[in-house]
């Protein structure tokens, strides 16, 4: 599983239809992303691969189907029936607490690296006021970014503003502290960069690579899907690009699933599934893909290794198959179909009509059974039932993956206004990072049988992994300034009788870190407690910061 920016241009669905999100399965899919890489966009050829050595550059030889041998006819798809999968074994341990999963995606030393790369920029750039960083700084700052995607704000320096009282930004980090590590936040030393570099992202590719070696020990499913992802960026940045449609038009696009090889033979869309499938070693692997990638050759290729393929077509590819048009497909009844196989009884291309056509291609099922699902009628202002075929059916059940993950990072996504990208994408990698996390963690307390009401949802994951970011192993901060010599109005809090107290502790990562737990002594807190006994009415308070203990001592 790979992530591989690229930059392509705008691949408006041809065929879009209503095979729908609505359909879509939304259950727990872990995105697994592996790498970056930039390409330019090349125009998709299926020619004889044919080629030597010099041109494959270490590659494996392909036989593929010349375009002009492609022969289509009119007849039913053989359904290939042994398509049972065996799923990886479960085990039913007890879920982790939420910042160990997030730890296996962004391990200690990625804030060691980052600390130290931050330092040599610093130096590098010249900044004289630049106090040298740590790794428990890095990990503030990006706890409190992560805060800013739960706790959003018009502006950044708003955190920090006195009449908003947040605890969390005004305790812990200086505002101009966090700008200034913001602005020089590193993961690699620039002038390390290798002369014959050709990676656009050098700069974020240690942090990708962390996220990529977790992503390598999960267990592939049955149903696999690839699918693309935008990075909301408005910078100056090479491979930047507007997509039309898109909730977030101008960015960085991101493939996942996907990687960089085999592009001068299928085209870049099928070669970055065609290198996704070298991962799948097991027979009976289901894949999806959109139009954008599907090709002739790859799901030729895909079947030789017995890999089950399908997803939308754009027909300009696929040889001239003599399926019918629009026209003649709008006068039949909702829900017809046709079906053309190819000489060969690899490949199957089935056109629907819905409320308008689509094109489905597959390696492995055509029409098969055909089930009936509800549509809406605009004309007739009623549901109707409509017949669908099967590789519809699965292509809804399966696609979505990458859908669920861009809803889930937009939830909660850290705005950043600056034309820095690779602040942009570190954030993201971060965000990712989370979401990954989550659906780990509640893919393993479903399993474990535990209530869904006790199951954390995602925005308390998040800010349970913002605040160990923020406060484990770190001391706690003295108040700033002189203290006050005035005496304080004591105020009674009212506690109504009918609201239960909350039990406000820290979290189990803070209290067992073994850092500053040392009791402090205050003599202003709770002054409406008294200890009543027959011989003294005293009031001694200690507290613990991290533990929120108190300790009453009576004489």
């Amino acid at each position: 599983s790979e992530l591989d920016s690229l930059n392509s241009g705008n691949e408006e669905d041809e065929t879009s239809s209503e095979i729908g999100d609505s359909e879509r399965d939304s259950g727990e899919v872990t995105c697994m992303p592996e790498e970056l890489d930039v390409a330019n966009e090349i125009e998709i050829e299926e020619k004889d691969s044919a080629v030597t050595e010099e041109d494959r550059g270490g590659q494996e030889e392909m036989t593929v189907t010349r375009k002009e041998e492609i022969k289509w006819r009119h007849r039913p798809f053989t359904t290939i029936m042994d398509t049972s999968f065996e799923n990886p074994p479960i085990h039913e341990d007890p879920p982790m607490r939420p910042y160990e999963y997030f730890k296996q995606y962004i391990p200690d030393e990625i804030f060691d690296l980052m600390a130290d790369n931050t330092n040599v920029y610093a130096m590098q750039s010249g900044t004289l006021s630049f106090k040298p960083t740590s790794p428990g700084e890095i990990r503030t700052v990006i706890g409190l970014h992560l805060d800013m995607g739960v706790m959003k704000m018009p502006r950044v320096s708003m955190y920090w503003e006195a009449g908003m009282d947040i605890g969390i930004f005004q305790n812990t980090m200086p505002r101009d502290r966090f700008f200034q590590l913001r602005s020089h936040l590193h993961l690699v030393n620039n002038l390390e960069k290798p002369a014959d570099n050709n990676d656009v992202f050098f700069k974020v590719r240690p942090l990708y690579d962390a996220i990529r070696s977790r992503c390598l020990e999960l267990p592939l499913e049955e149903n696999l899907c690839v699918d693309e992802q935008m990075v909301p960026f408005h910078g100056t940045l090479s491979v930047k690009q507007f997509i039309k449609g898109k909730p977030h038009p101008w960015g960085v696009k991101i493939y996942f699933l996907c990687g960089k090889k085999h592009r001068k033979q299928l085209g870049l869309g099928a070669g970055v599934v065609y290198h996704l499938s070298q991962r799948i070693t097991e027979a009976n692997h289901k894949l999806y893909f959109d139009n954008y990638f599907t090709t002739y050759n790859l799901l030729e290729l895909l079947a030789e290794r017995k890999i089950h393929a399908a997803g939308t077509a754009r027909v300009s590819r696929f040889a001239r198959p003599p399926l019918q048009s629009d026209k003649e497909m709008a006068k039949k009844p909702r829900g017809s179909c046709d079906e053309v196989v190819s000489r060969d009884g690899k490949v199957a291309l089935v056109k629907w009509y819905d409320n308008r056509s689509v094109v489905m291609a597959s390696n492995f099922v055509g029409v098969g059974r055909m089930n009936e699902v509800q549509r809406w009628d605009k004309k007739k202002a009623q549901f109707l039932m409509v017949s669908r075929p099967e590789v519809v059916k699965l292509y809804n059940e399966a696609m979505g993956g990458v859908d669920l993950l861009n809803q889930l990072v937009s939830l909660y996504r850290t705005e950043i206004r600056s034309n820095k990208w690779t602040l942009r994408m570190i954030t993201h990698a971060f965000e990712m990072a989370v979401v990954n996390s989550w659906l780990e963690y509640r893919l393993d307390a479903k399993r474990a049988n535990i209530q869904t009401k006790d199951i954390q949802d995602l925005l308390h994951f998040k800010m349970n992994v913002a605040q160990c970011l923020v406060r484990v192993h770190k001391t706690v901060a003295a108040k700033r300034g002189r203290p006050s010599m005035s005496p304080e109005p004591q105020r009674v809090p009212h506690r109504p009788a009918h609201r239960p107290v909350q039990d406000v502790r820290p979290l189990r990562e803070v209290q067992y870190d073994m850092v500053d737990h040392m009791p402090n002594y205050d003599e202003k807190r709770l002054p409406d407690a008294r200890c009543h006994t027959m011989f003294r009415s005293y009031l001694i308070d200690y507290y613990v910061e991290k533990f929120s203990l108190i300790f009453l001592k009576c004489l």
